[in-house]
């Protein structure tokens, strides 16, 4: 197997885990990035993700074959493309990648089933096909949480009070899904009232997890607080689902990132939300925090679990906003050079030395970093690399941090261990 300096890579992404590409590219020989563009009719603003990257080469065509013929490594941080990894295995490609398993995540159903079949611990939930039914199934209930499966560009999961809270919600989805609304699936699920979430930030080779890992708390699209810890210290809650999902794992051959994010209520681990990927807003840290991150994707890619290096103990992530965001328009970012290593960014192409991000849902351009021994310091040194973003129209849940440092006590004092 060759050392990890004489490998060619290619990083297969939406746009989401650039950053990763130029991560792996300071180690490695070579890093190709391919962003999917393919439409009838070709479009500037999906065509230009990835130029521009330090020293990372934007493909068109990667799997042309004299291109295919010298790649050693093909790395797939987000969902999909299980068929084509599968493929690529075959043909004695280096693959790190979910193998399918990261549909588990579009398809609410298939996961509760897969859930239910591991013995885990389920919050009860409904099946509900059509628009229609979803409107009256809503009319009798109160405090749920509804899903959908497979188009999640069209629906997030979005919590419904009461049905006079969500009309306005089901008669824009009747808009949107138009003639075939009633073939739409939904899960209209349980809320758990409980204080504390938590989850598994690390990766697993057919099955096997590494000796150490982050855990950490998430604020929703806002904040993260992760630390590290041996794999026996690990809250006993994370590691029973670690146990369950491993032998689902090895069978598919999984070779990856991945994350849990766990409800704990009585001292039972509510598995709710599957991330068999890279888990973006929570695992950039990674490209800092894990100083030999490239050996563990290409070792692991061959199918062996090396042990990770970590710098610091505590991890702490912001994501970073945009002001005035409007969705049909481009943002412009300025990152000073002192700073950019703390700031993983998304969708976004480098003109002039200046990030420009196309037109896109949301107003989330990235996230920047902090690194620590405690999570206080963390979290000072998170803001610190923020400050250096002064002038551009940037914003953090900064004061939202304290939130995370409440729900970490409240869960140590349930003897679940954070640092």
């Amino acid at each position: 197997m060759k050392e990890v300096s004489d490998v060619i890579c290619c990083v297969v992404d939406y746009g989401s885990f650039q950053s990763l590409a130029e991560c792996l590219a300071e180690k490695m020989k070579q890093v190709y990035y391919y962003s999917p563009f393919e439409e009838e009719y070709r479009n500037l603003q999906k065509c230009c993700i990835g130029d521009g990257m330090d020293k990372v080469e934007r493909l068109d065509e990667f799997l042309e074959p004299s291109v295919l013929k010298e790649i050693d490594l093909f790395v797939f941080p987000d969902i999909g493309y299980g068929g084509l990894q599968k493929h690529l295995r075959s043909l004695g490609k280096a693959v790190w990648g979910a193998f399918g398993v990261s549909d588990l995540e579009l398809y609410r159903t298939q996961f509760n089933s897969f859930v239910k079949g591991l013995g885990l611990p389920i919050v009860k939930s409904e099946k509900v096909v059509g628009l229609s039914n979803l409107v009256e199934h809503l009319k009798r209930v109160e405090d749920k949480w509804v899903k959908i499966n497979r188009y999640r560009e069209n629906m997030e999961t979005w919590h419904h009070r009461d049905f006079g809270h969500s009309e306005r919600m089901l008669e824009s989805l009747a808009v949107m899904f138009g003639g075939a609304k009633e073939h739409v699936v939904f899960v209209v699920q349980d809320t758990i009232d409980t204080p504390i979430e938590i989850g598994y930030d690390g990766w697993s080779i057919d099955g096997e997890f590494p000796i150490k890992s982050f855990q950490g708390y998430e604020k929703k699209n806002e904040l993260y607080l992760g630390a590290w810890l041996p794999n026996e210290k690990l809250p006993r809650e994370i590691l029973f689902v670690n146990n369950k999902i491993a032998p689902e794992l090895k069978k598919a051959g999984y070779r990856c990132n991945l994350a849990t994010e766990l409800r704990v209520k009585d001292k039972t681990p509510f598995f709710i939300d599957p991330t068999f990927r890279m888990a973006g807003q929570t695992q950039e840290h990674l490209q800092e925090s894990c100083v030999n991150l490239a050996e563990v994707v290409w070792n692991g890619a061959n199918g062996i679990l090396v042990v990770p290096q970590f710098s610091h103990k505590v991890a702490a992530e912001a994501t970073l906003h945009y002001q005035g965001h409007e969705v049909n328009e481009w943002k412009v970012v300025k990152v000073p050079k002192e700073v950019r290593r703390w700031c993983k960014l998304f969708h976004y192409c480098v003109l002039d030395e200046l990030f420009h991000f196309p037109p896109y849902r949301n107003d989330e351009v990235g996230v920047v970093l902090g690194l620590g021994n405690t999570k206080e310091e963390a979290v000072v040194e998170l803001k610190k690399h923020f400050k250096m973003l002064k002038g551009e129209p940037l914003t953090i849940a900064e004061d939202k941090f304290e939130d995370l440092f409440k729900e970490i006590q409240k869960a140590e004092a349930q003897g679940m261990k954070f640092c």
